[in-house]
């Protein structure tokens, strides 16, 4: 059975990117544009692995992370943060909340792919 990964973006084109590469490599994914709308996805659907931008309007990535750490239902879900940004300051937030690794953007497939297949194999 395929794995299932959560995608969350507000960015269409970059939400449909991900997801077509994940596809290609056999996943099953499910897009959520908006953050606020993750939660529920994540604790209904429970995937294996989401995957994050963390500069979104209302909720970003870091929010989304902690929120979904904070729940019994989805604080076993690893999260991958995707991000423009590889500043220290950010980086090392996302991991004392919890993330399990970064993507930085634009996206280096072979490089997104070595950290995302551990989670997905």
């Amino acid at each position: 059975m395929a794995k299932t990964v959560l995608i969350v973006d507000d960015d269409p084109a970059i939400l449909r990117a991900v997801e077509a590469f994940l596809k290609m490599k056999g996943l099953k994914v499910i897009t959520c544009l908006d953050p606020g709308d993750a939660f529920k996805i994540a604790e209904s659907k429970n995937p294996d692995l989401v995957i994050s931008d963390v500069a979104m309007p209302g909720i970003d990535g870091f929010t989304l992370l902690r929120g979904l750490k904070d729940n019994k239902n989805t604080q076993n879900i690893p999260l991958i943060l995707l991000t423009a940004t590889d500043r220290i300051a950010d980086v090392e937030k996302g991991f004392a909340s919890g993330a399990q690794a970064y993507v930085l953007k634009p996206i280096d497939w072979d490089r997104a792919w070595a950290k995302i297949q551990p989670f997905v194999a």
